[in-house]
C-alpha cells in the first residue's frame, strides 16, 4: 500500500452492509500510507458519505499488529479488539475485526463502523475497503 499510495494520490472508499438491509460508505479524497520507517503511519482526510467518519481518530495512526502495540491506549487494540488497524485508542472503526453477525455480547470485537452502527456491539454484516488513484 504503501508504494502506491505514494507513487500518485490516491482516494479511499469504504462500502458496507449491515444485517438489518442498510448500506453506507464513507469516502476519503486524501489516503496514503507511509513507508516501514513511520510504521505504516496513516493519513485519511476529506470525508464525505453516509456512514459517517470513524477515520477521524485513525488519521495520523501508525499501523498497529499483534507484534507491534502502536496505539495510543493503555492496553492493546488489537488484541483486546481482534484486529490489526490504525488503532488510536480503538473502536470507531476496525474493519479486520471479528465476524460476529449483528448484535453480539462482546463489547467492541466485531466489524465496527461506530459512526453508522452507533453501537460497539453490533458486527457488520460487511465491509470493502477500496482506493484508487485521484
Amino acid at each position: 500500500l504503501h508504494k502506491i499510495t505514494t507513487s500518485e494520490p490516491h482516494e479511499l472508499r469504504v462500502d458496507m452492509d449491515d444485517f438489518e438491509g442498510h448500506s453506507a460508505y464513507a469516502e476519503y479524497t486524501e489516503f496514503s500510507i507511509a513507508g516501514a520507517d513511520d510504521f505504516y503511519r496513516l493519513l485519511c482526510e476529506g470525508y464525505s458519505g453516509t456512514a459517517g467518519d470513524s477515520m477521524a481518530f485513525q488519521n495520523g495512526m501508525k499501523f498497529s499488529t499483534k507484534d507491534a502495540d502502536n496505539d495510543l491506549w493503555d492496553e492493546d487494540c488489537v488484541a483486546t479488539y481482534r484486529g490489526a488497524w490504525w488503532h488510536y485508542n480503538c473502536l470507531r472503526s476496525n474493519p479486520n475485526g471479528a465476524y460476529l453477525g449483528g448484535s453480539h455480547t462482546s463489547y467492541g470485537a466485531g466489524i465496527e463502523w461506530k459512526t453508522f452502527t452507533g453501537v460497539y456491539y453490533y458486527s457488520l454484516k460487511s465491509i470493502e475497503l477500496k482506493i484508487r488513484p485521484v
